[in-house]
C-alpha cells in the first residue's frame, strides 16, 4: 500500500567536538559548502522528496539554525524547534519528536550529512520514500577490510552491485564478524511509531548517550526486519562531522 510521508526531524544537536575550536562559534550544520550551509542542502533536499513539515531539534548552543531558518516559510515549509541537551546521544531527537510525528512515519535526517544524488533520477531519499517498511535506512556497502571512520555500522552485506536493490534486513545479518562486506547507515532513515517503544526498551550507552543504531539492532534481534537501501555508487555522501570529509564536500561542490 503505497503512503505519503510529509513530516522529517532534523537531528543538530551534537556538538561538534571534533571540530573545534571553529564550532563552539558556529554549528557544524551551518557551516558553508557550496554556497549555502550543509543545513540548507538537506532542508532542499527533504522539499524535493515532497516533506512539508520539519521538526529541527538542536542544542540551546545553537541559536544560529532557527535564526538563519524562521519558520520556513521562504522554503515554502513549515519549520518547527525542539531542544535536545548535550550529550543526550543520537537517539534523543526521536524521542522528542514522538508528539509532533502523531503516530504517523516520518523521515529521520542528520543534519550534518550532505546527499546528493545524480540530477537526472530521483534523489536517494524520494526513492527510501517510496518503500512501505515500518523502518528503512539507505546505507553505504563497504568492504569490511576498508570502512571508513566516523561510520555507523548495521551489518554484514552482499557485494554491492550496478544499481540498489533493497534488502529485508533481518537478525541472520547482524553478526558481521567473516563478512566482506557490510551496510553503514547514511543518515536517512524512515521511522514508524514502532521506534518510540524501541528506543524506550534500549538501555543508554555507559556514558549515558542514547544511540539509535543500538535500538534499531535490538528490535531487528527480536524479529523484526528493516528495508535497507544501498547507496548507488555515484551517489554522493558526505558525513561532515570533521574537518577531513567537510573539506571534501566543499570540493565536490565547488561551481
Amino acid at each position: 500500500m503505497s503512503r505519503t510521508i510529509t513530516r522529517a526531524v532534523v537531528a543538530a544537536g551534537g556538538a561538534g567536538t571534533k571540530m573545534d575550536p571553529i564550532t563552539r562559534i558556529l554549528p557544524k550544520e551551518m557551516l558553508p559548502a557550496g554556497g549555502r550551509p550543509i543545513l540548507e542542502h538537506l532542508v532542499h533536499e527533504l522539499r524535493t522528496a515532497g516533506i512539508t513539515d520539519v521538526l529541527f531539534v538542536v542544542s540551546a548552543r545553537k541559536p544560529q539554525i532557527p535564526a538563519y531558518f524562521g519558520s520556513g516559510s521562504a522554503y515554502g515549509m513549515d519549520f518547527s524547534y525542539r531542544g535536545q541537551d548535550d550529550g543526550a546521544g543520537p537517539g534523543a531527537p526521536v524521542l522528542a519528536a514522538e508528539t509532533w510525528t502523531q503516530g504517523q512515519p516520518f523521515v529521520l535526517a542528520f543534519g550534518d550529512n550532505l546527499i546528493r544524488g545524480a540530477a537526472d533520477r530521483e534523489t536517494p531519499l524520494q526513492r527510501l520514500l517510496a518503500g512501505t517498511a515500518d523502518c528503512s535506512v539507505l546505507t553505504r556497502i563497504f568492504p569490511a577490510d576498508g570502512i571508513p571512520a566516523h561510520e555507523t555500522l548495521l551489518g554484514a552485506a552482499d557485494a554491492p552491485g550496478p544499481g540498489p536493490a533493497a534488502v529485508a534486513f533481518g537478525r541472520d545479518l547482524l553478526d558481521h564478524a567473516g563478512a566482506q562486506w557490510v551496510h553503514a547507515c547514511a543518515a536517512r532513515w524512515v521511522l514508524g511509531p514502532v521506534v518510540f517503544d524501541a528506543l524506550r526498551a534500549c538501555p543508554p550507552r555507559p556514558g549515558g548517550e542514547l544511540y539509535l543504531i543500538d535500538a534499531i539492532r535490538r528490535w531487528i534481534a527480536a524479529g523484526n526486519h528493516l528495508t535497507a537501501l544501498p547507496l548507488r555508487p555515484d551517489d554522493l555522501r558526505f558525513n561532515c562531522d570533521n574537518w577531513e570529509t567537510y573539506h571534501d564536500a566543499v570540493a565536490a561542490l565547488r561551481p
